[in-house]
Parts: C-alpha cells; structure tokens; sequence
C-alpha cells in the first residue's frame, strides 16, 4: 500500500501528535504492514493512535454484522474478536498504539469483563450508542441483537460508564447528539468527571456544542469529517477555534490503512489555524482526554 500523497509542514508542532480515534479490524498477520504505516505517521509527527478493537464471545456471524457497517472491510478475526490481535499489534508498536475495548458486545457482569480486558492491557473503553435501527450507522440496534429491553440496555451503558470513572479511564463515545440529546445529557449529568470524546463533533455541532460549554471534560474530534472540513474551512477554523480546549485530533482510520491519518492532519493545518491552536488539538488535549491511558503506553 502506497503512502498518501501528503504536504510537509514548515515549523510544525512538536513531533508528539496524538490520534485520538481508530479501529482494529486488522489480523496480527498484517503487523509488518501496520508497522511500515505507522513509522509513515511517526515521520509526519504522529506518535500515537488510540486503536478501538471489538470482543466477541457470544455472538454468530449475524449477529455480529448487524452493529457493524456494511462499508467495513474486516482483515481481521471473521467473528470480530480482535483483543488480542489488537493487544499483539500495540506490543509490537512499543506504545505507539493505545488499545481501547469496543464493548458494543460486551455480555454479562459488566463490571467483571471489563476488569478482566484492562488486565490484559487495554487502556480505555469504546462505547456505541445504538437502541434501535433508527442511528446514524444504519446498523441495526443493540437491545434487538441482545433480545434485551431499551432499558435494560441503557442500565448496562451506565456501568461502562460507572466503571470508566471508578477505575479513571478515558472514554471514546459514539452518540449522535441531535438524535439522542436527552441520553447524552442524561450520561454527563451523572459522570462529570469521566473525560469522553464524543466523536465526528457529535454528529451535529449545534446540538452538541452546548455540551462542551457545560462540561470541561467532554471531548471531541473531527474524524468522518473529511470532506466537510476540506469544503467548509471558514466554518472548521472557527468552530476550532472557539473550542480550541476541547477538540482532539481523530482520524478514525483503520489499522490496515492507518496512515490515512495524515490526511487529516493535512486537512487540519490547511485551515490555517493558529499553532498554539493546532498544538491545543494536537497534542494537549489529547494528552488530557488520554490521561493514565497515554502515559501506560508510553511506559
């Protein structure tokens, strides 16, 4: 795979840029090939990536592609049980990827399941916010796969969250906030303090930015943005601006395409920003959303 065509930047930042958001679906028989991609991203500045990767241990073929979608090309585990493929890749990365759980399939107590995964390495929880088919993935809800109520499945995305606090662990949260707001509001009303990044700002600014005014430790980033940040720059830059303390940079490329990372980076500084304002979205708020997590990896 040939690296994409990106642009150097003059007296850039730092060379310690994070991304905050990526996925698995990679065997570990691709190592070499992710390995080449990421020295690709660590010459551009790119030093770690947050790396989301399912677990499965229930569910059938079906199943499984019903909460994931269609667009996905999957070159990893068939039934989508990427722990440790995604633990091998972070090993052999030394601490360039940050291993988070994608628990969408998570069954049983919890708080158990979750405490036995962050034993075997993950450094954070991915979360999905899916009570029916009505979402923005298209894919089908969570309750339905499960044969669970909607309530039964919110009391479970609370635990997630309870645990996220109780053990201080970053938390990357896909929620559409023009569709769910009154879940989104209802999650950070009772954990404040967990630090979460709802991505793809949202999935609607003017619904979710009253939450980045209301909570310091809500989060965000650009990623699935692409094209509207290349098309719609004066609105971006300002958008980044006026936020510059909460938004992250996040690709969500991946892992057997991640060096399709810089061409958000690229993106991100043809907006012209100011670089105290890229070194903000870069680098510090992605070390404050990552927290222990960053600093485990980098150990």
């Amino acid at each position: 795979m040939g690296a994409p065509e990106t642009k150097k930047r003059e007296g850039g930042i730092e060379s310690a840029i994070i991304d905050v958001h990526a996925h698995c679906f990679t065997s570990k028989a691709l190592a070499g090939d992710v390995a080449q991609q990421l020295g690709r991203l660590r010459g551009r500045g790119i030093s770690h990536v947050a790396v989301a990767g399912m677990v499965n241990d229930r569910f059938d073929e079906e199943q499984i592609w019903g909460l994931v979608p269609d667009w996905v090309e999957n070159r990893g585990d068939g039934l989508f049980d990427e722990g440790r493929d995604l633990l091998e890749h972070a090993r052999l990365s030394k601490g360039g990827i940050v291993p988070l759980l994608d628990t969408r399939y998570l069954w049983g107590n919890i708080s158990a399941v979750l405490g036995r995964y962050l034993r075997q390495g993950f450094r954070g929880i991915k979360g999905i916010y899916l009570p029916d088919s009505a979402n923005d993935l298209g894919v089908k809800g969570v309750p339905d796969t499960f044969g669970i109520t909607v309530s039964e499945y919110r009391k479970r995305e609370w635990e997630i969250f309870s645990f996220a606090e109780t053990n201080d662990l970053t938390v990357l949260y896909h929620i559409d906030a023009r569709r769910y707001g009154d879940t989104l509001a209802a999650i950070l009303a009772d954990f404040p303090r967990v630090r979460v990044n709802f991505p793809h700002f949202g999935i609607g600014r003017k619904a979710f930015a009253p939450f980045l005014d209301r909570y310091p430790n809500v989060f965000t980033d650009f990623s699935g943005l692409l094209s509207h940040m290349r098309e719609n720059q004066a609105s971006y830059r300002g958008f980044i601006q006026h936020y510059q303390d909460q938004i992250c940079f996040g690709s969500d490329a991946i892992l057997y395409k991640v060096e399709g990372s810089l061409h958000y980076l690229d993106a991100l500084y043809d907006l012209g920003l100011p670089e105290e304002v890229l070194r903000k979205v870069c680098v510090e708020n992605p070390r404050r959303l990552m927290g222990n997590a960053l600093s485990a990896a980098m150990d």
